[in-house]
């Protein structure tokens, strides 16, 4: 009896230790594949020996701690340097180009090279080498990025249109020497050129690329590499030298001429600020000017937080001598040699711009006597139409980069450094340029820039032009990436509000109009004038960023433009505030304190970034506004100034406003926020140049009415347009209601009269009744909106809106059982005057002739509706899905059409019969016109309601059928009708009178 539970038991934990080995397992298996030798097997390490003899003979001992050598393989990998090939032969890989034989633009076509450090083994830390692995992914590109990684440890080749890539893993030895660091490695990779290599002893080694299986490559396992880093990373001792070549025989069909590659060391290495001597040459006595900006002091902690936030950007070059587009040939920009190829270019500085990679600051006193911290960076040359992704991460260096290092003199906010052109390694010979950035502490009208900046020679022995440029502080650097700087640093200077009052001035007419604006509409104003909150949100709000058209339009097909409002100051507030960073009660109180132009109606100063594209407008592409807001009008009145072009001569970096031509006026006028529930706001710009017309910066006048600006909550203005469109469908019902009636009152008394009413003009207009009742469809007009804002409407209705919906159910059931009462007694009549004797059969009005008259007119009215629609589809106004969608709208959409033309039956009928009587009321047939007038006229006043928060400018199209101008055509034709009619009952009475 003892023995069943015993083996119960026993069964128990056989199932618990089976249960437990298969959750330990698995774990094992993942634990041993991070162990070294499941990454690199090193299978190679005599054969490496050998081939790496001559540089392993001068290793010395090594001094490598876990910690070191952990750091050593982040530090030792780099990507996106550079690499050449020697002279030859023997490419080392294919390229395809996806551009056309012409085209040719510097900068975009690359040769890269990357590698990366996969192992290292730490068990031999404390000898002359340690065993390290990694794979090198070199590539041809046009602006396309390589591998991040490897998929397995295996060589690879791919290639497509505009890109060739080559992954080779290797496994070598990592020594030091007294001079530098140095790997030497051997590598598996395949032959790019091997396809369709038959030989029958080298087959069983193929290798087929899992891009093209169907093209055997070959591997090739003689590759050498050698890879030289420096000691120290420092200005002139930072370049990374490599050199891969082919152990084969030349005639071997493997076989690559040998490639050179070039890196620098980056953000794993610790920068050593050991150029004292050559800083001291280039800036003492402090050459660069002093004079330039305004007082204010920016800590030294602050200066260095603020250099770290400009790496990567990109600096408009302003200025460079010789090369201001009016020589030929260009083919450097200051210490930048850009080569032959830039010979097809027109206008240099246009092309090309600077970006500054791998900041390296260190504030502190004590670092030097000339200033309070110590900085180094890359500068590099950019394209145009080189991929920024790729430049911001490139560490190759050549003679389109300046490696830079200087001190920040914080009492002048002056950054003055010393710059070597290319690889940096011929000591002082090499580095004779001077880089001078300043860093102003306010903003105005002519300057705009967070920094500018000059490049120029130390001495006169192999010297270059100088060169200028900067970087412009637009609206979203203020809120984004310069936030604190901005907030703690900047302020704004307004120089042009003079001039902007006598413009205000000038464009001020009181009038009926203006004083009907006052009264009764509102204007984007600051709310509370004692909170920065609104001075914030009213930025927000005078902001836009949108399409538009030239006012009037030019032609039936008008360029489209884009345009750019970004405000940069408001009264005393820089960029925005935002309640959930810091903001010192000091800044807050200076805001308040100077807030007495911010009262509400009262005139604010504001400043902005105007941009305009468009081919018609690149003579004026960039506008820097400053002047007066009228929160009562909802007008800007503005003065501009923008960059004089360069080809007139170089940027005067001393004097920036000595190259602008600020004879500029703009005027922004903003729709109002008390008709947005009915219509999307919008703005309409003008702006005329205040030169003679003889003046070469003279430009014709610019007015433009721009698209919908999408706002941030439309709640209220959503609710109340439901409400609204509700109540204005109850009361059209209603009227509609009363003049049946009227009708039905009026065919009592005229009771011969009956039969000469068309049944067809009452059955056009009985399905607009109950259709709605049965679809549960929009009664009389649909409710207008965007593509993307159904979502809504998907909340659910209110209360009222409910009530509302019933009430209108009702009112369209009984306008229906009053047009079938109208159906009744006409049907009724005729059957009477059948029966009435003796009544020629001729005589008795017949509806079938009406019917098909009308009816074909409608058909061809459908087929030009269906026309307009498609060529409205395919210039992309409109959007459709599908095709039958496109069928079921033109239909649904005609329908309308042929209620609102209710009126033709009747006025076919009166001409066919040639009847004698009066069978319509007056106020039956123009009241229901007026009520189709008002629908008609409402629906084209009418914007679609935008959803904000999916909204996307053009790319969003509105559910809007019928354009204004077609509006205003088909209330035209209702008009024409009612009068028709009108005129045929009249002479019915002049002839019934004689």
């Amino acid at each position: 009896m003892d023995i069943l539970p015993l083996a119960h038991h026993l069964m128990a934990l056989a199932f618990l230790m089976l249960l437990l080995g298969s959750f330990i397992s698995p774990s094992s298996d993942f634990e041993s594949s991070d162990e070294p030798s499941n990454i690199c097997n090193y299978e190679r390490l005599s054969e490496v020996k050998r081939e790496c003899n001559s540089f392993l003979s001068s290793a010395s001992k090594l001094k490598l701690d876990i910690e070191r050598a952990y750091r050593m393989s982040y530090a030792l990998s780099f990507r996106y340097g550079d690499w050449v090939q020697e002279a030859g032969t023997s490419p080392l890989m294919p390229f395809e180009d996806d551009m056309g034989k012409n085209f040719s633009d510097s900068g975009s076509l690359l040769k890269l090279v990357s590698f990366s450090i996969m192992d290292v083994d730490f068990s031999h830390l404390h000898e002359d080498e340690v065993r390290v692995c990694g794979y090198l992914s070199i590539g041809i590109t046009r602006n396309r990025t390589l591998s991040n990684h490897a998929d397995d440890w295996s060589p690879s080749f791919w290639k497509e249109p505009g890109i060739s890539e080559l992954i080779i893993p290797f496994e070598g030895l990592y020594i030091e020497t007294e001079g530098e660091r140095l790997m030497c490695f051997l590598g598996t990779s395949v032959s790019p050129f091997s396809e369709g290599f038959s030989d029958p002893l080298e087959l069983p080694m193929a290798y087929s690329s899992d891009f093209y299986p169907q093209s055997p490559l070959l591997q090739d396992d003689r590759v050498m590499l050698v890879l030289r880093y420096p000691q120290t990373f420092a200005l002139t001792s930072r370049v990374i030298h490599g050199e891969m070549r082919n152990l084969n025989q030349n005639s071997n069909p493997k076989y690559f001429d040998k490639v050179y590659i070039s890196s620098q060391l980056g953000y794993y290495s610790n920068y050593q600020f050991v150029s004292e001597k050559l800083i001291l040459e280039a800036c003492y006595p402090y050459p660069c000017q002093d004079g330039l900006i305004d007082g204010g002091i920016i800590k030294d902690s602050q200066f260095c937080k603020f250099f770290q936030r400009l790496s990567a950007e990109m600096f408009d070059i302003v200025g460079s001598s010789g090369c201001d587009g009016t020589e030929e040939p260009c083919y450097n920009l200051g210490p930048f040699v850009l080569g032959n190829e830039v010979k097809r270019t027109n206008g240099i500085q246009d092309k090309f711009r600077i970006m500054m990679n791998d900041p390296h600051c260190i504030p502190g006193d004590k670092l030097s006597k000339l200033g309070s911290a110590k900085a180094s960076a890359v500068f590099r040359v950019v394209s145009s139409q080189e991929n920024l992704f790729i430049a911001e991460q490139r560490s190759g260096l050549s003679r389109i980069t300046l490696s830079a290092e200087g001190t920040w003199n914080f009492s002048s906010r002056l950054l003055c450094m010393v710059g070597c052109v290319g690889l940096a390694e011929t000591g002082s010979d090499g580095c004779n340029s001077r880089i001078c950035l300043y860093f102003p502490i306010s903003l105005s009208i002519t300057q705009r820039s967070i920094f500018v900046g000059t490049i120029s020679s130390i001495n006169n022995t192999d010297s270059h032009n100088l060169l200028s440029f900067r970087k412009v502080l637009r609206p979203p650097d203020v809120l984004n990436k310069y936030y604190d700087y901005s907030s703690s640093c900047l302020s704004y200077k307004y120089s042009k509000i003079q001039s902007a009052n006598i413009l205000l001035k000038r464009n001020e007419n009181f009038n009926l109009v203006t004083f009907m604006k006052k009264s009764f509409l509102k204007y984007p104003c600051v709310e509370d004038t004692n909170n920065i909150t609104s001075l914030s949100q009213l930025s927000d709000e005078l902001s836009f960023d949108t399409s538009g058209l030239p006012n009037p339009l030019p032609n039936a097909h008008p360029p489209k433009v884009y345009v750019t409002m970004e405000i940069l100051s408001l009264g005393s507030l820089l960029g925005r505030h935002w309640s959930f960073r810091d903001f010192s009660h000091k800044e807050e109180s200076k805001i308040l304190t100077n807030s007495d132009s911010t009262k509400r109606g009262q005139l604010l100063n504001i400043s902005a970034h105007f941009t305009l594209s468009g081919e018609s407008y690149v003579h004026i592409s960039v506008l820097y506004l400053e002047g007066l807001y009228n929160p009562l009008l909802g007008k800007a009145f503005l003065i501009g100034c923008r960059d004089i072009p360069l080809s007139q001569g170089p940027m005067n970096i001393t004097n920036p406003e000595s190259r602008m031509d600020c004879l500029i006026e703009a005027k922004v006028e903003y729709s109002s926020k008390t008709t947005r529930w009915l219509i999307n706001p919008t703005a309409r710009i003008s702006i005329t140049s205040q030169r003679d017309v003889e003046d070469t910066l003279y430009f014709s006048p610019i007015s433009i009415q721009t698209f919908l600006i999408p706002y941030s909550d439309n709640s209220k203005e959503f609710i109340f347009r439901q409400n609204f469109e509700e109540s204005f469908r109850m009361l059209v019902l209603s009227a509609s209601i009363a003049c049946i009636l009227c009708q039905l009152f009026f065919m009592e008394k005229k009771v011969d009269a009956i039969p000469f009413i068309s049944l067809t003009m009452l059955g056009v207009q009985a399905p607009g009744y109950v259709l709605p009742l049965v679809t549960d469809g929009a009664i009389l007009f649909k409710w207008k909106k965007f593509q993307y804002s159904d979502n809504l409407l998907d909340s659910g209705k209110t209360m009222w809106l409910q009530v509302f919906d019933c009430i209108l159910k009702f009112l369209s059931l009984t306008a229906f059982v009053l047009t079938l009462r109208l159906c009744q007694k006409v049907t009724k009549a005729r059957l009477k005057l059948c029966t009435s004797p003796p009544r020629n059969l001729r005589q008795i009005p017949s509806d079938k002739l009406v019917f098909l008259s009308s009816w074909t007119v409608h058909i061809v009215g459908f087929v030009a509706v269906h026309f307009i629609h498609l060529k409205k589809t395919a210039d992309g106004i409109i959007s459709t899905h599908h095709k039958l969608s496109e069928w079921v709208t033109d239909i649904d959409e005609y329908m309308g059409l042929v209620q609102d033309f209710f009126l033709l039956p009747q006025i076919i009928s009166n001409v066919l019969w040639q009847t004698q009587v009066k069978p319509l009321r007056e106020l039956y047939y123009i009241g229901l016109t007026l009520l189709r007038l008002l629908v008609r006229a409402y629906d084209s006043i009418r914007d679609p309601v935008l959803n904000p928060y999916l909204h996307k400018g053009d790319n969003n199209r509105s559910s809007v059928f019928f354009s204004k101008s077609e509006d205003i055509i088909i209330m035209t034709i209702l008009v024409v009708l009612a009068v028709i009619v009108h005129v045929q009952q009249g002479n019915f009475n002049k002839s019934l009178v004689k």
